[in-house]
């Protein structure tokens, strides 16, 4: 047969007693076994599913203990790894047309994991209704290499007949003291068939929709798989890659673009702005998402910050724009994403912010109006008999700011302000009254209050 697994040592732990001579045939072909005969007693039922059909096996108890025992000895990792490296190449000889670095890689990862995901379903008789992710990434690298369905299911039946022929020389092997070598071979063929014809009817359909230009079921994959990273959940960064269509080791800033509420228009414009945008970053790649009809996620390969140059890219649109910060991996991906969220969702709640906002211009207010009752009892507390909406409160507060930001110098203030040097003396006392301290005591705290409730507090 030419594949290297040892099957020898391997049917040896399955059946300690066996002695092993020189078969005398190999099994290629599975033929239809003789009818069983084993007491109703002694049996077990293993029912085969495919395609919503159950089809109904017996076989002896002796038999389903032997299979208890091969199982684990076929999932050992060197074990497997020759019998994928034996089925690889058997394909590869039938399926010549796969035989490039990518399609071999893909299918290496997709026979390994089917493996493991089908090859207790020998002792089960229940074959996965789902495929591992490695199938369908093996799937859709066929239809990108503009190969056609057919190659596919050749791959799949050149599989199942080495899958069959390796299970049949262990039962040959290994089998013979359970007597019951042809329910065996029929019952590992029925396995077999299940986990191929199964594989291949949900492989056909990813298959269709990588072959459409628009495909539902290629956009599904790529939001869950954006979701998965934005989770936090563990993600292979070769299958998102492939996915996504977009290189995860790099930096990436991230986006939110929305059109205002009462706007037309719709995703094209929201498309159109955001390859301005990641033209204007000079990006080495990006990604975009659709998130409902006048929303948009985005992320561009790039070490550069934002700035309110891009505030260009939206010129002559209803479209607002929210960035993260730059931040490398997958985890960069993740952060930056949730980063540009809070900026759109603070952006709401600031008076006038602008089509373009920054994640470091409104970090501070994001961060603490985490909690709500928090912050407003934090702004209460702090600028307690400054807070109001009519005139006199605003200009104190105005110039309580200006005074901070101003280092605390009168004459600067005055200034910036245009008034007085003793005008802003009288504002400051009076400041000083209504609070209850001096102003310099509480800088910092009456700085963050005072930038709190010009940006958020009602």
């Amino acid at each position: 047969m030419g594949h290297r697994f040892d099957m020898r040592s391997m049917a040896s732990r399955c059946c300690p007693s066996l002695k092993f001579s020189n078969l005398q045939h190999r099994v290629d072909k599975i033929r239809c076994p003789l009818p069983m005969s084993t007491t109703a007693a002694a049996d077990t039922t293993i029912r085969h599913t495919l395609g919503g059909e159950m089809t109904t096996l017996t076989v002896g108890s002796e038999a389903e203990a032997w299979l208890h025992r091969l199982v684990p000895d076929l999932l050992d990792s060197n074990q497997l790894e020759s019998i994928v490296s034996y089925t690889d190449t058997q394909i590869l000889r039938d399926v010549p047309e796969i035989d490039t670095h990518v399609l071999r890689t893909n299918l290496h990862a997709s026979s390994a994991a089917l493996g493991r995901v089908m090859l207790p379903s020998l002792v089960t008789g229940v074959t996965p209704s789902e495929l591992p992710d490695e199938a369908h990434v093996l799937a859709e690298s066929i239809a990108y290499a503009g190969l056609d369905l057919k190659v596919l299911l050749r791959i799949y039946r050149s599989g199942q007949q080495a899958m069959i022929r390796t299970l049949s020389e262990q039962i040959e092997l290994s089998a013979s003291e359970v007597g019951q070598t042809r329910e065996l071979v029929m019952h590992s063929a029925a396995c077999v068939a299940d986990w191929s014809g199964t594989a291949v009817e949900i492989l056909s359909g990813t298959f269709a929709f990588d072959r459409d230009p628009d495909p539902a079921g290629r956009f599904s994959r790529r939001r869950e798989t954006v979701r998965s990273i934005i989770a936090g959940s563990p993600v292979d960064p070769a299958i998102a890659q492939m996915r996504l269509g977009y290189v995860l080791d790099d930096s990436h800033l991230a986006f939110v673009l929305r059109l205002e509420d009462n706007a037309s228009g719709g995703l094209p414009d929201l498309e159109r702005a955001a390859q301005r945008i990641v033209s204007q970053l000079e990006a080495r790649g990006s990604f975009t998402l659709a998130c409902g009809h006048r929303a948009l996620w985005g992320w561009a390969r790039t070490h550069r910050s934002p700035t309110a140059e891009l505030t260009a890219c939206l010129a002559g649109s209803s479209i607002h724009a929210a960035f993260g910060l730059p931040a490398h991996g997958a985890a960069g991906f993740r952060r930056s994403h949730l980063e540009s969220l809070a900026t759109q969702k603070m952006s709401r709640r600031i008076a006038n912010p602008g089509r373009l906002v920054l994640y470091d211009s409104i970090e501070l207010e994001h961060l603490i109006s985490q909690d709500q009752e928090s912050m407003d009892s934090f702004i209460e507390r702090e600028l307690n008999g400054l807070l109001g909406a009519d005139a006199n409160a605003v200009r104190l507060r105005t110039t309580l700011a200006c005074y901070l930001d101003s280092m605390c110098s009168v004459e600067a203030t005055a200034r910036e302000l245009g008034v007085h040097r003793n005008t802003v003396r009288y504002r400051l006392e009076r400041i000083e009254q209504l609070l209850g301290h001096q102003v310099g005591s509480r800088r910092l705290k009456l700085e963050v209050a005072l930038r709190l409730a010009a940006a958020l507090h009602n």
